[in-house]
């Protein structure tokens, strides 16, 4: 997903935004390249450059009204015709890797539900200075969406039965909203690369 305004960072379109010289959205496209998936970015019309980017590296894409967040998930799912299992993540999450999506992939399927959602502990968030949006209990642990999710696209505008995904990784606390929080991401992933 790479079609948002980016409008609380406030340095343009999100996906663009480098971090350790490197675009954000490259992090994500080389994991999902590492781990042999099918890659397919969403854009909208907010994200022109985005666009071109993706087009510049030969990248299939798909541009969706660019309503919402969800309004574009249901929207590029049925606009692909996909009734399988979607992988969806988003454009700024740095410290996906092609092990943790094959993981991820894993533990979905073992779950054996319609969805699964990954999730961080919120006391990686605390030890590392980040502030969550959002908290709830995952296998009574309190933990924070990583903003990677796999739904089921024949019920993709359906309410769907979800294996929640913990996932204790500290790289996956960053996912980029902030000047703040790209500056910490700076820290972190110059250290730990």
């Amino acid at each position: 997903m790479a079609g948002g305004k980016g409008t609380r960072l406030q340095m343009g379109e999100k996906g663009l935004v480098r971090l350790c010289e490197k675009p954000l959205i490259e992090y994500v496209l080389s994991a999902l390249d590492k781990a042999g998936l099918e890659i397919l970015v969403v854009t909208t019309p907010q994200t022109p450059y985005t666009s071109n980017y993706c087009r510049v590296r030969g990248l299939d894409q798909v541009c969706t009204s660019g309503i919402g967040y969800v309004e574009d998930i249901i929207e590029a799912t049925r606009l692909l015709e996909e009734d399988g299992p979607v992988l969806i993540i988003c454009a700024d999450i740095p410290g996906i890797t092609s092990e943790l999506l094959c993981r991820i992939i894993s533990m979905y399927h073992d779950g054996g539900t319609e969805s699964g959602s990954v999730w961080v502990p919120e006391s990686l968030f605390t030890e590392y200075g980040c502030t969550p949006r959002y908290i709830t209990q995952v296998d009574g642990i309190p933990a924070v969406p990583a903003g990677i999710n796999i739904l089921l696209g024949e019920k993709i505008e359906h309410e769907q039965s979800e294996t929640r995904i913990l996932i204790h990784d500290p790289a996956l606390i960053f996912n980029i909203n902030t000047r703040s929080e790209l500056i910490t991401a700076q820290s972190f992933f110059s250290r730990n690369m």
